[in-house]
């Protein structure tokens, strides 16, 4: 007993030595952890502090301005506005308020994406932890985003996966979390998040996979929008192929009219259902709804639009919008690539000056073969076309309200296929032919004093300076000069001897005739010109210029755009102001707010009166003249049309350019690549009544406004003189007050008075074959008379 005490105290004294050891060695170990960590931390720290300061600071005033949003344009209804389209672009997002956003649809999205949303401060400490635990056992790099950070990554930061990128989106989450309400966190996240098919945010998921407002989802369409934020490339319900990359095991959806198509994605089907999961684990809907959303088959929930525009329309007018604002854009102080920015991903909301029912009206009648001679067709009636695929002849039409330069319809051509980039005719300048006269001369002549009543000597002149031996111009009628003929006459039966005679007196010489001629269709609108100082060069190499009397008769260098034309007639119907043409009328934002009101911009180029008699002038034309077949009644009185046909040498460009009291109007016609058609001016002229009478349909009758000072005086035809009681055609005129004629006509006179009685000796003195002696006084009364006339003819 006594050797084994001994020996237990000695055990027992190694024992607290062993523990003594090992408690130090721990000490030791705690304190080099407890260094390295502190090391580790102070380092993280530092590194954190590092990233967070070079952060910009937080704005929260305007998240929608960092958005790209979609813009539209929107026509006028009587009901308010309607949708024309959206302007094409590789995203689709339309932005809508918290209020409109259904519970159950937030509650899908939270449920998978943040099920603790409603309770932490921007990040989720226990998702963080879990997410850093898997990483580390599996070396992935599993995310653990709240909303709040998914919505500072879209609005802040890049999308790259890195360690720095995660830090940043969680300070901005935390921020967000301070300075935004849970519910506006959630409204902007559900507007920007990216869910396929090019689109942001789920009012335009619900217009991209279903046609339908996200007001009208079901509780399975939301649990599919809620499943492809994860992964939209993957869990996307369809996706886009081309024709030849679809498989035969691929379900199709729809056909594109560009080559591609819609292929249903079944990977979509358990991301759904994961959802519809999630929402019942957390009691958020009932046990019936669950099953019933699981029953749902989703390949029948999916309905894609046929397109995000107005399908039946040619994008002519909307191309036009678009043009028009980046131009007006670029003029109120933006660059070119800020105001491409603001159209394509700004968001704007364009109200345009469209009319739907006119525009319907053009494009049925551009849609009807029938209506165009020429128009060729094979033994099967399939129509014929060229070797791009447009059938001809093409055509172009444009109606404007002049009082305001609003397009109220426009047509760039005729059954074409295709979107973007298509020709826009009506925007192309073609030959005006005789049209450009009321323009170029007639205008001219009446602004600077000449009246209808004035006369023009139709008879051979010599203007051609290449061949000056030779007639030129020649007239189109048969009965090749009509002599002495009024103003009026010589625009009624488009005369073109007298219509460079005009010119050239109005001006006083050639270069004279030029420069009034430049001048006036400048004013007008016309800007395609060629001054012989900045001459165009042709294929060739040749110089070409305007400044020449083929001008005033339509042939011109480049020619007169269709748009440019309307607004022309639209002056003079618009008793002499020019109103710029335009296809919108304001801009705003998704809330309505007014960020552009577009003025009317408008210049008064010609008298009041000059332009009221050029608009009697060309009423008179349509009512007795070469536009006969453009009258909207047999009278041409209850709703006037004035106007101008035009046709070029062989018949290559038929115009019809006229105004009522309601709208202005051009149409062309013709081939683009120009060739002789089947018909002339008359064929436009039919057709703009064709469509004009449609457009008019229900108006209320209703003339042009005759202005102050414009007297009335009836005139000799013959010499434009005030008429006598003999004259054979007098007319009652229209003139500006202080231009009317003053002398009376002395041409035609009473007829001589009858022979006195004969007796027989005087009848028996004519037998023997003397002239009497009255006779001869008579025929020398006559060459006075002619004489006389000439006089007064050269004269006037």
């Amino acid at each position: 007993m006594a050797d084994k005490a001994p020996r237990t105290e000695k055990t027992m004294k190694k024992k607290r030595k062993w523990l003594q050891t090992l408690r130090s060695i721990l000490i030791i170990l705690v304190l080099i952890m407890l260094v390295v960590l502190g090391a580790v931390t102070g380092t993280a720290v530092a590194l954190v502090r590092g990233i967070i300061t070079e952060l910009e600071p937080l704005d929260t005033s305007n998240l929608y301005g960092m958005l790209e949003e979609s813009s539209f344009i929107y026509y006028e209804t009587e009901d308010g506005v309607a949708l024309l389209e959206k302007i094409e672009t590789p995203l689709y997002r339309e932005i809508i308020n918290y209020q409109e956003m259904p519970a159950t649809l937030l509650n899908a999205f939270v449920a998978i994406e943040d099920e603790r949303f409603w309770h932490h401060k921007g990040i989720d400490i226990r998702r963080i932890l879990g997410a850093g635990w898997t990483n580390f056992r599996t070396g992935s790099l599993q995310g653990a985003s709240t909303i709040h950070q998914q919505l500072a990554k879209t609005l802040f930061l890049s999308h790259e996966k890195t360690y720095t990128r995660k830090i940043m989106d969680a300070y901005y989450g935390m921020q967000l979390a301070r300075e935004l309400s849970k519910e506006k966190v959630l409204e902007v996240y559900l507007n920007t998040i990216y869910l396929g098919a090019g689109a942001y945010g789920v009012e335009a998921a619900a217009q991209v996979y279903f046609s339908k407002e996200v007001s009208q989802l079901t509780l399975s369409e939301m649990a599919l929008l809620a499943g492809i934020p994860r992964n939209p490339t993957r869990y996307a319900p369809m996706k886009t192929l081309e024709m030849e990359k679809v498989k035969p095991q691929d379900t199709l959806l729809k056909e594109t009219d560009n080559g591609y198509v819609l292929v249903y994605n079944p990977e979509t089907v358990q991301r759904q259902r994961l959802v519809l999961y999630k929402m019942r684990e957390l009691n958020w809907i009932s046990e019936e709804e669950y099953q019933e959303a699981l029953d749902q088959d989703v390949f029948s929930l999916l309905n894609p639009p046929e397109t995000q525009k107005n399908d039946n329309l040619s994008s002519y007018f909307g191309d036009l919008v678009r043009q028009d604002v980046l131009e007006s854009l670029q003029q109120w102080g933006y660059s070119l690539d800020e105001a491409r920015h603001l159209l394509y991903r700004g968001g704007l909301h364009i109200h345009s000056t469209l009319n739907m029912k006119l525009q319907q009206i053009l494009e049925e009648t551009f849609d009807t073969p029938e209506l165009f001679p020429g128009t060729q067709a094979d033994e099967n009636g399939n129509l014929l076309v060229d070797a791009h695929g447009n059938v001809q002849p093409q055509a172009a039409m444009v109606v404007m309200d002049y009082r305001t330069g609003e397009i109220k319809a426009l047509m760039g051509g005729r059954m074409v296929e295709g979107g973007r980039q298509m020709l826009n005719r009506a925007l192309v300048p073609r030959q005006p032919g005789s049209a450009i006269k009321p323009l170029a001369v007639y205008t001219p002549a009446i602004d600077k004093g000449w009246t209808p009543a004035s006369m023009i000597h139709d008879a051979p002149v010599y203007y051609d300076p290449s061949r000056p031996q030779q007639a030129w111009p020649g007239n189109w009628y048969r009965q090749e000069y009509f002599g002495w003929m009024t103003l009026r006459e010589a625009l009624q039966w488009s005369s073109n001897v007298a219509t460079v005679k005009l010119l050239n007196e109005v001006g006083g010489g050639r270069q004279g005739a030029f420069d009034v001629m430049f001048d006036y269709l400048q004013r007008l609108g016309i800007t395609t010109l060629i001054t012989r100082d900045d001459p165009y060069q042709g294929a060739d190499g040749g110089l070409f210029h305007d400044e020449t009397f083929s001008t005033a008769l339509g042939g011109m260098t480049l020619g007169v755009s269709p748009l440019e034309m309307t607004a022309a007639y639209g002056t003079l119907a618009n008793e002499g102001v020019y109103a710029e043409p335009v296809t919108f009328t304001r801009i705003t934002d998704r809330e309505g707010n007014v960020l552009v009101e577009r003025p009317i911009r408008r210049e008064r180029v010609l008298t009041t009166q000059s332009a009221y008699l050029m608009t009697d002038l060309l009423v008179h034309s349509i009512t007795y003249g070469t536009g006969a077949r453009a009258k909207l009644d047999p009278a041409n009185s209850l709703i006037p049309v004035a106007g101008k046909t035009g046709t070029t040498t062989d018949k290559k460009d038929a115009w019809f350019v006229g105004y009522t009291p309601y709208y202005a109007a051009s149409l062309w016609i013709g081939n683009d690549r120009p060739e002789e058609l089947a018909d002339g001016s008359g064929m436009a002229a039919s057709l703009w009544q064709h469509m004009m009478m449609r457009i008019h349909e229900g108006m209320d009758p209703k003339n042009f406004q005759r202005p102050q000072d414009i007297s009335e005086m009836t005139v000799c035809t013959t010499t434009g003189l005030l008429a006598n009681r003999y004259c054979p055609s007098p007319r009652s005129e229209r003139f500006i007050l202080g231009t009317e004629p003053t002398a009376t006509c002395h041409v035609h006179r009473a007829p001589p008075p009858p022979p006195p009685p004969r007796s027989e000796e005087t009848m028996e003195e004519d037998t023997t074959g003397e002239e009497h002696p009255d006779e001869e006084t008579s025929e020398e009364g006559v060459e006075v008379e002619e004489s006389e006339t000439e006089e007064v003819l050269q004269g006037e």
